[in-house]
């Protein structure tokens, strides 16, 4: 066991070396970038972006959107488009049904395929009441000491029972979801392998409506009211506006037109942890929610020897002069996206460097991707975000601390009336949470889901992928993921989801 431990400390030494030369590579890259196309008409909203097609992929879904993809493979796509309260313009990307569906009552008038609302915001007390009074979460609350499982005998009466309380479903008769990607990805990560493979699917296919978000800054969220992405301002967010705006945003939207009062989430790595934060500032979206499915959570991310470790204490450097050099947006998705689709099929000599890439980001081993599909997971992926995003996420690392972005010691008395930002506290997640874990994880090692899981009041469910060179990345694209983690998903869910349903006042 020494002797593998030390063997691991030194493999992620020397990764942590070839991880800042690639980083410095990626920000030499970044700093070339072209310009973007800037809005003129704050009046009407930005086209929706596409993806060219090029003989030069090598894959033919290499080129496809989201929708393109959820509808190549046979499954109906639709495209919706949300505007935070700051401007920000998302698209969520909707599966309403699986291919074996049966006809629903068709929707509510003013219902369409691009519907566009401006959501009201969960501080706002008209909204935050209605909410309030029209959201039921599970009826059984947390044993005393805030660690029941739902599997260890703390089971529902009614666990088992088909028939579904009020709510539970939306106007098309189905359970409704929501699923977040991680940082620099995008929706398309759930739709990318084959139905049998890609969680979007499975969970149409198992009797959900499946909605897909979008953060911003992202290829799907790269569009304002009224700024361009030219303009500085643009970029000017972290976690904390994530959490505060696009989350609530987008499953008010969700719970609106899709009529259930209450939703399950599904995110992976930043995509678990966001809710989190969301829960933080807004304890009444709990009621919102039957629970979360957590992949990989991103809270805590200090405790493997591995590349992230060794990057955190240079990205503050790199993004101070990055912004000096007027560049904000990391890895963008450009439309035209050919290099690295190509780089990555089997057939090209450098392929060697895409498997590099998935070590560096999600752990040794690369065994359970099929090489088929990276052009395609490299075409679509890294999606953009801006450095601030992956500053926040180092800053998290480097001070072992669930924590609010550090803007500097004088910045953060301005902001947070301390020299240290505050902690975002866990202890706001009332709802049951989903721990999806493995040990071969080099972004979210098994000590630190320990330190999220004890500062959580509600742990409904810790699972440990029960196999030893699972990675990071494995929960979103390898071929195994259905049988080993995509299952025991949808069963956690269906446990959340089949609770009794009683309206409770807990704010």
């Amino acid at each position: 066991m020494r002797q593998r431990e030390t063997r691991e400390i030194m493999f992620g030494r020397t990764s942590g070396i070839l991880a800042v030369g690639f980083l410095v590579a990626v920000v030499a890259a970044a700093a070339a970038q072209a310009g973007v196309n800037v809005v003129t008409d704050s009046d009407a909203l930005p086209p929706l972006p596409t993806l060219k097609r090029s003989k030069r992929f090598l894959h033919p879904h290499a080129h496809l959107t989201t929708p393109e993809l959820i509808r190549a493979r046979g499954y109906p796509a639709e495209v919706h488009q949300v505007v935070t309260e700051d401007g920000y313009i998302l698209e969520i990307h909707r599966i309403p049904h699986g291919k074996d569906h049966v006809p629903a009552p068709a929707p509510s008038p003013g219902y369409t395929h691009h519907n566009h609302i401006h959501q009201q915001h969960p501080q706002d007390k008209t909204f935050a009441h209605a909410a309030h009074v029209h959201n039921a979460i599970p009826g059984h609350a947390p044993p005393s000491h805030g660690r029941g499982f739902l599997n260890d005998g703390h089971k529902s009466r009614h666990l088992n029972s088909t028939k579904l309380a009020g709510g539970d479903v939306g106007r098309n008769g189905r359970r409704v979801v929501f699923l977040f990607h991680g940082i620099v990805c995008s929706s398309a990560d759930y739709v990318m392998n084959d139905p049998d493979q890609a969680l979007g699917f499975i969970m149409a296919d198992a009797g959900y409506d499946v909605w897909i978000g979008n953060i911003r800054g992202n290829f799907y969220g790269k569009r304002h009211v009224k700024m361009s992405p030219e303009n500085a301002d643009f970029w000017d967010f972290s976690w904390s506006e994530v959490a505060r705006y696009d989350i609530p945003a987008m499953l008010a939207y969700v719970k609106k037109t899709s009529g259930s009062a209450q939703v399950s989430y599904v995110g992976h790595s930043m995509g678990a942890s966001l809710l989190f934060v969301s829960l933080h500032y807004f304890p009444i979206m709990n009621t919102w929610l039957h629970g979360v499915a957590s992949m990989a959570p991103a809270a805590y991310m200090h405790h493997k020897e591995g590349p992230l470790r060794y990057v955190a204490p240079f990205i503050e450097d790199i993004d101070r002069q990055m912004k000096e050099a007027g560049k904000y947006e990391l890895l963008p998705l450009k439309p035209d996206r050919p290099f690295l689709a190509q780089l990555c099929s089997p057939l090209s000599f450098l392929s060697p460097v895409c498997t590099f890439i998935h070590f560096l980001i999600g752990g040794p081993n690369n065994n359970y991707i099929d090489p088929n599909y990276l052009p395609v997971i490299y075409a679509h992926t890294p999606a953009g975000t801006n450095f601030r995003i992956l500053t926040h996420l180092m800053q998290i690392v480097r001070s072992k601390r669930f924590q609010a972005f550090d803007f500097g010691e004088r910045e953060n008395l301005v902001r947070y009336g301390s020299p240290i930002p505050p902690r975002y506290s866990l202890a706001s997640v009332k709802i049951p949470v989903g721990l999806f874990w493995s040990d071969n994880d080099w972004v979210v090692d098994p000590k630190d889901v320990a330190m999220t899981a004890s500062e959580l009041p509600w742990v409904a469910h810790n699972y440990r992928v029960p196999l030893a060179d699972f990675n990071h990345l494995d929960f979103m694209w390898a071929e195994n993921a259905a049988e080993l983690v995509y299952k025991p998903v949808l069963a956690f869910l269906k446990q959340c989801e089949e609770r009794e349903q009683e309206p409770q006042t807990l704010y």
